[in-house]
């Protein structure tokens, strides 16, 4: 290199500096932690140019960057042009035939059929929102809980079971549905716009829902697809909506392309691929957005940019990989071989990128943003940032930099409040004549631990939603193991029948069958139930011998008369009560998970078992005189393991060298407790606060979000991390 006389370097240095500085001055450099800050932070600088009455255009070839930037624009909606365009699977056209597919091959499961029900684009021959009605009760009555049987004739079979089990619940039949829940409060009337939609929805899916066996040519999958799609998106005046609009048209010349394939170019796939193959085949068709010439903020590629002028230019995503791009890896074509052949070489895009950067530099007003972490992985700054780095120099790079740090310092600040105020915890004191009347036993507990279910539940009139698609629990394994036991004492409460087990695991077979879909029901639990008729017949056999009467599934209640003159009614469902030759009696409890304990039942803690008793003494059963005597309570774990069966006396001691309390007298002091949990409540100043009982670390509660416990709990032992 040719070198300058030191009288010359003296007199140019400061020359090349002051142009140097002069080009910096015009220059910002924002180095954010992520996309997402990145991105907002571009929005803040392009909604300051909006501010300013001068145009502004984000130049980037990372289209993700570019989506997450309009949505931080619409924040403050703020109309924008973005010349990229949108993959024809990112439209609503798009993912409203993604989903079709899904949905009928994947033989309608849950999430992706609400999915699609919910998507716009969905008329099914009616006007929009025709059936939001009929889709709300169809989600609650089926597609929220345990997945139902596969299929449009599964959905419609279990509705109708769904609806059999209804009218036994209301004809005080035996049902597996409870009158607490959601579902059981839906009228007639709202359930016969179910069907209907039924109907519609499996005459549309049916050319896509059971397709042959075997290999099947991928444009004959498609010709029925887009059969589906038209009568999913038929409106009442016959138009198909899933081809109307510039997406719907896009959609439809994609179709169109494979009508036109020769017979050389079919390809055989298997149904079930054909949702990833669709996806695949058509990811590549992009829709174009209609051009909004008024707007003053733009979003271009690199070489939409080179034919365009802004008074602010943001060069967003400048690290490697993205600007410049990666070369690509041509594992046919070595270099030799692309020269050869007159083929351009890998690096020739870097030195376009190269050119497209040097060339927008130049504007009047440039931002040039990156981020240090890309996809949840640290990212390489841009080789051109280092460049434009050492030829700036020291200062005026720090600079730019701290300009950029401001915008990143207005991003942040959008979203942090003021002032952090932690809140009180819930105290609703709702007036007297809105708070219970009656609860059942298993409300007493939450009562105890958790008043503030009680407030939400029983006096606003709160029920929880179940999640869609929930696998099978041990809930509903516990409801068919109860079911089948309950009937089976129901049907010999005196004496049994010669071969028990036969008949118990006959029983089972009903009260498994809606199960026996699923795999862990047929694998796991059915075998373990087998297991728990073969114990429950021989336990059954032996206790029979000094017991009179077995009562099973009962219903009882006693009241507590108030100070005002009003009654508190306590109601309860027992398992099984025996009446005992000499006249007393013993209370059972099946459970399938494991029984609470002694001390847990003589703190109050799990009262269900005590207050039964209570409700037995108090004459609250029929046929069962006021005054009787408990003999017993036990708990009958039942979860066919090893062993398959346990009876568990329920013991209560206060120390552990007293003698057991007699279960009359825990009756008397479990009633006298509640009384004195009524009369409490029954003071318009006490509140229904939540979380009592904090030391149950494994609590769970239905109403904790509703209540923020972790809001107001985040401090004094109670933290988010002890839970």
């Amino acid at each position: 290199m040719r070198r300058f006389p030191p009288a010359w370097r003296e007199w140019a240095e400061p020359l090349i500096d002051a142009q140097i500085s002069a080009g910096m001055a015009g220059m910002t450099v924002i180095e954010a932690a992520n996309p997402e800050a990145e991105a907002l932070a571009i929005a803040v600088v392009m909604r300051e140019a909006q501010h300013l009455g001068i145009s502004a255009a984000l130049v980037t070839p990372d289209r993700a960057l570019a989506r997450r930037v309009g949505a931080a624009l619409g924040r403050w909606n703020l109309a924008f042009d973005d010349s990229g365009g949108d993959s024809l699977m990112d439209t609503p056209a798009g993912i409203f035939a993604r989903l079709a597919a899904e949905t009928a091959l994947k033989r309608l499961e849950p999430p992706t059929l609400l999915a699609l029900l919910k998507h716009p684009l969905c008329r099914l021959g009616e006007a929009e929102g025709a059936f939001r009605e009929a889709l709300r009760h169809l989600e609650l009555t089926l597609l929220r809980g345990t997945r139902p049987p596969p299929g449009s004739d599964g959905l419609q079979s279990e509705f109708a079971r769904f609806r059999l089990e209804l009218t036994k619940l209301r004809n005080g039949e035996p049902s597996s549905l409870h009158r607490s829940e959601m579902r059981a409060r839906l009228s007639d009337q709202a359930l016969d716009r179910v069907p209907p939609l039924l109907a519609r929805l499996k005459a549309a899916l049916a050319p896509l829902e059971n397709p042959a066996r075997g290999p099947i040519d991928f444009s004959d999958l498609a010709e029925r697809h887009r059969q589906v799609l038209i009568e999913l998106s038929r409106d009442e005046q016959g138009t198909v909506m899933a081809f109307a609009g510039q997406d719907g048209t896009a959609l439809a010349d994609a179709f169109e392309s494979l009508a036109d394939l020769d017979a050389s170019s079919r390809l055989l796939i298997e149904s079930e691929d054909y949702p990833q193959a669709f996806q695949v085949s058509f990811g590549d068709h992009i829709v174009r957005r209609p051009e909004t010439a008024a707007a003053s903020l733009r979003i271009y590629g690199p070489l939409e940019a080179r034919l365009t002028e802004a008074d602010r230019v943001i060069l967003g995503g400048l690290v490697e990989g993205i600007w410049p791009p990666a070369p690509p890896i041509d594992p046919w074509l070595s270099r030799p071989m692309r020269q050869q052949l007159g083929l351009d070489l890998p690096e020739r895009r870097i030195g376009l990128s190269a050119h497209d950067l040097a060339q927008l530099l130049g504007t009047r007003e440039v931002i040039l943003s990156h981020a240090a972490k890309v996809g949840g992985s640290p990212a390489v700054a841009s080789r051109f940032l280092h460049r434009l780095e050492t030829v700036a120099g020291e200062a005026n790079w720090q600079a730019a930099k701290a300009r950029g740090l401001g915008y990143v310092e207005l991003a942040q600040s959008l979203d942090r409040p003021s002032r952090v105020e932690p809140i009180a915890q819930p105290a609703p004191t709702p007036p007297v004549l809105a708070r219970p009347q009656k609860l059942s036993v298993t409300a007493i507990e939450d009562w105890l631990r958790d008043p503030y279910t009680i407030y939400a539940k029983f006096i606003l009139g709160l029920s929880p939603l179940q999640a869609v698609d929930m696998p099978l629990s041990a809930a509903d394994r516990g409801s068919a193991i109860h079911d089948a036991i309950g009937a089976f004492t129901q049907a010999f409460p005196v004496s049994l029948p010669d071969d028990p087990e036969r008949v118990l695991r006959a029983l089972g077979e009903k009260s498994f069958a809606p199960l026996m879909e699923r795999p862990e029901a047929r694998a796991l639990w059915w075998p373990r139930f087998q297991r728990i008729a073969r114990w429950f017949a021989g336990w059954e056999t032996s206790r029979r011998s000094d017991i009179q009467s077995v009562e099973a599934e009962i219903q009882g209640e006693i009241s507590v008369l108030l100070a005002n003159g009003r009654r508190f009614v306590l109601t309860a469902r027992a398992d099984r009560i025996e009446r005992r030759h000499d006249g007393t009696f013993a209370i059972l409890d099946y459970k399938t998970g494991q029984p609470p304990t002694g001390k847990q039942v003589r703190l109050g803690l799990s009262p269900q078992l005590t207050l039964e008793a209570a409700i037995l003494r108090g004459g609250g059963f029929p046929g069962i005189p006021a005054g009787a005597s408990v003999a017993e309570l036990i708990y009958v774990r039942l979860s066919g393991n090893n062993p398959p069966g346990e009876p568990r006396l329920l013991e209560l001691k206060v120390n552990r060298s007293d003698p057991p309390q007699l279960p009359d007298d825990a009756a008397d002091d479990a009633r006298r407790k509640l009384e004195e949990l009524i009369r409490v409540f029954e003071n318009e100043s006490q509140a229904y606060t939540s979380l009592n009982l904090s030391m149950w670390t494994n609590r769970y509660g239905d109403y904790d979000d509703l209540a923020r416990i972790k809001e107001w709990s985040a401090a004094g032992g109670m933290g988010i991390e002890e839970w």
